[in-house]
């Protein structure tokens, strides 16, 4: 599988360069960016042809699959375009910054023959994975709530610049409330019915957000999601005969239920699976790793090759977008009354 990178950000570098290399069977062969600083550092770590313009990787017969890193306010133009030149592709999330945008993705990428993803790469993280599994078997009952917390501390003068507005794809809803937005939806198999959200922005255009949530099945759910606060990733899942919770940076996954003769909760025993296992194992020597960005392109390669749908889809960032949107919606009505 040859595959060709738009976007040489940080996230490339850093993130997926790395990825693809523990993928048997996958070549990245070309990349492209504005950027020269940025395309001389990923060619310096890989090796790979690099292209200031996206149209000349595009061009390229030999490319089968094109990953694209672009910043927010390009994915929609240029996840058309990769589509236009029939390639498959794996498009960083979120979708777009623009509900209609990320509309005219959809729409673009429904041919005959063409696979496509979106990067919730937390779908494919031994952590949430198993987490979802316990739900689905009714570990802890009919969930009734959900608490989360997602902060990446983020100084301002360490951000690019596109990342600092919300027009061109900035701030905690996009880049970080979309994934526990579709967190929700996967690991609770449901759709969000009922949306609010409180907006601070003190450094930075939205860099600070309370969001509400409620689900068609009747479940609540409060998020914080910040890039002023220390580090966190955390979820709980309140249900009616127990909770779960989950954190990714302690590496811990708990189930507590009731006590059968005494008041209270007591901690019921959770075996990891072998690939939360081998995770946490990892991490004692290397505490940044993190196998989700392979597992979710390998996926995606797999699904090329004729396997099933294995991933987020393109309508899983829709959706996730949408709900984005509707809260920002009601935060500027809300506003507007005052």
């Amino acid at each position: 599988m040859r595959l060709g990178l738009l976007g040489c950000g940080s996230a490339a570098y850093w993130l997926h360069l790395r990825a693809l290399r523990g993928i048997p069977g996958a070549t990245l062969v070309a990349a492209a960016d504005p950027d020269p600083a940025a395309r001389a550092r990923v060619a310096s770590a890989s090796g790979v042809t690099t292209y200031e313009r996206a149209d000349d990787l595009l061009g390229r017969s030999d490319i089968e699959a094109v990953l694209i890193c672009a910043p927010t306010n390009l994915h929609a133009s240029l996840a058309c375009a990769v589509a236009s030149a029939g390639k498959h592709f794996y498009l960083e999330k979120p979708i777009a910054t623009l509900v209609q945008d990320a509309r005219d993705v959809v729409a673009a990428a429904d041919r005959p023959g063409l696979t496509s993803a979106i990067g919730f790469n937390r779908r494919h993280h031994p952590l949430f994975e198993q987490a979802r599994t316990l739900l689905n078997h009714g570990v802890i009952g009919r969930v009734h709530a959900v608490q989360t917390t997602f902060c990446e501390p983020s100084p301002p003068d360490g951000m690019p610049s596109w990342k600092r507005r919300r027009a061109t794809g900035g701030g905690v809803l996009l880049d970080l409330a979309s994934h526990h937005i579709d967190l929700v939806r996967w690991m609770l198999a449901t759709e969000v019915a009922a949306v609010s959200v409180s907006l601070s922005s003190e450094t930075t255009e939205q860099d600070g957000a309370r969001l509400e949530l409620r689900t068609e099945g009747g479940a609540s759910i409060q998020s914080f999601f910040s890039f002023r606060a220390g580090p966190a990733e955390a979820m709980a899942f309140i249900g009616e005969r127990g909770t779960l919770h989950l954190d990714r940076h302690a590496a811990s996954l708990a189930v507590f239920v009731q006590r059968s003769r005494r008041y209270g909760a007591r901690r019921r025993r959770v075996a990891p699976t072998a690939d939360l296992l081998r995770w946490m194992v990892e991490r004692t020597w290397r505490p940044s790793a993190d196998p989700s960005y392979r597992r979710a392109l390998q996926a995606f390669i797999g699904q090329i090759r004729g396997g099933p749908p294995a991933t987020a889809s393109l309508h899983d960032g829709l959706r996730s977008l949408e709900t984005i949107a509707a809260a920002e919606a009601a935060a500027a009505e809300t506003c507007g009354s005052c």
